[in-house]
């Protein structure tokens, strides 16, 4: 009787894989992964979600994380075949997680708005419809989502940093101050969300404590590229110049592909009159993101300074194109016109300016109704 107990205690050993001793769980994986991501760390977190996906072959949630770093590290071949993977394990959410990653957002509504009628208590979904509706420019509707999957899982702290991040962003700072802080009780070692807090000081102009809060994550992380960038801002909103511009050779040397970085830059050398300057780093912006209106108008404004009105005419253009509700760029170009002596189409690009000036604030006071109908205070006009 005895050796037959032991032949099946053998048998079940052979037939269910224990994990080898010092080798992480799924779990544990999971949880690493997750902490390498909040704390920027896209290649770790990426090792750590290929092991877990080693363990569970068919979790969609894992191929969807695998896909999304990949594509985060500019290797978006490999990142579709694994939100291909994910798509075939779980059809319309994944699908929609996919479009958002590859930056496909309006295509990713539809079927993020079927997934969360076909899964109304999925949370990420939720979350994903918040993502899409937010780089669609539904600002509401994003709260709406993120609250919905916060709601459904509290533990769920991309979807809490999305909330906190649009809050803020919508003249609500102190209500997104709190989503950061909560996930910093369910997490200590968050940098993200500390970062967060400091942007919401820097939208409040609370500078001094903008400047405490990133210092405070670059101590924790020195390598933090938007740590080292935020400082850079608060550090120009006080006028430090020279401290900003070299905050911001950090943030560059850190990621020498953020356009942000050269676009803040210019501004620098814009404001201490150094136009050539300025329009380098507009160019440079420009050569990493081909789309950015704002370094399009800065380019314009800077080579108007410089007297090659041809070329400010070129820039302001392009930046007019690619966000015609934004009246500044008319408004310069309306000026290289009258000083090329084109009277008329200085007119035009003037009276086009004025009404985008006019639509914008329509669009601010429809806003600052809808937040003070809520309770909320209006935001700052600096």
């Amino acid at each position: 009787m005895r050796s037959r107990w032991l032949c099946l205690f053998w048998f079940f050993l052979a037939a269910v894989p224990l994990p080898v001793l010092g080798q992480e769980t799924l779990a544990q994986l999971e949880a690493r992964a997750r902490e390498l991501k909040a704390r920027g760390d896209a290649a770790g977190s990426l090792e750590a979600w290929q092991k877990a996906a080693a363990l569970d072959p068919k979790s969609a949630g894992i191929q969807d994380e695998i896909g999304f770093l990949l594509a985060v590290l500019n290797r978006r071949q490999e990142a579709i075949q694994h939100f291909e993977r994910a798509i075939s394990l779980d059809p319309r959410s994944h699908l929609g997680h996919a479009l958002n990653a590859t930056s496909h957002f309006a295509d990713a509504l539809a079927q993020l708005q079927a997934a969360t009628v076909l899964q109304a208590r999925h949370s990420e979904a939720w979350n994903q419809l918040g993502l899409a509706r937010q780089n669609t420019g539904d600002a509401a509707g994003a709260v709406e989502a993120y609250q919905r999957a916060v709601n459904l899982d509290p533990s769920n702290l991309d979807a809490r940093n999305n909330l906190g991040f649009m809050l803020v962003n919508t003249g609500r700072a102190a209500e997104g101050v709190a989503q950061f802080r909560a996930i910093l009780k369910a997490d200590p070692s968050n940098n993200t969300a500390r970062v967060n807090i400091g942007f919401a000081h820097l939208q409040k102009a609370e500078l001094d404590q903008a400047e405490s809060d990133f210092r405070e994550v670059i101590r924790r992380d020195p390598n933090s590229v938007i740590a080292h960038y935020d400082l850079a801002v608060a550090l120009k909103q006080r006028d430090q110049l020279d401290a900003a511009k070299a905050e911001l050779a950090r943030t560059l040397g850190l990621d020498p592909g953020l356009s942000e970085a050269h676009y803040t830059l210019g501004i620098i050398e814009w404001q201490s009159g150094d136009f050539a300057e300025a329009a380098k780093e507009m160019q440079a912006a420009l050569s990493l993101r081909p789309d950015y209106a704002d370094a399009y108008f800065m380019l314009g404004t800077a080579l108007k300074q410089q007297g090659d009105l041809a070329a400010a005419e070129s820039a302001l253009r392009s930046a007019i194109r690619l966000d015609p509700g934004n009246p500044g760029p008319y408004n310069t170009l309306g000026q290289v016109l009258r000083q090329k002596g084109e009277v008329e189409a200085s007119r035009q690009a003037f009276a086009e300016g004025a009404r985008a000036k006019q639509k914008k604030e329509t669009e601010l006071g429809k806003m600052l109704q809808g937040s003070n109908s809520q309770g909320v205070g209006a935001p700052s006009v600096k």
